[in-house]
């Protein structure tokens, strides 16, 4: 029983996202895409601000690489969906 409960949460927790207003909606959804982008437009900003050459903005970097990563994967699914409601 203790196995079905452990599988069970981790395939919900794995297919849902964390928006920045504490929100929760699946892995796959707009909301999630348009989170990921407010997310990228913040990290951005951020490191922008940060000097060239520092540990801080090389940490940005690597914050905003994982988060286009994401929006492209995400972009990907949304123009499939697109393409097949035509």
């Amino acid at each position: 029983m203790k196995t079905l409960r452990q599988l069970v949460y981790n395939i919900l927790v794995e297919s849902t996202h964390r928006c920045v207003d504490g929100s929760i909606v699946h892995v796959d959804s707009v909301e999630c895409y348009d989170d990921v982008c407010a997310r990228i437009e913040d990290a951005s900003h951020i490191r922008d601000q940060k000097t060239r050459g520092t540990a801080s903005r090389a940490y940005y970097n690597g914050i905003l690489s994982d988060l286009r990563k994401e929006k492209r994967r995400l972009m990907k699914i949304h123009t499939k969906e697109n393409r097949r409601s035509k």
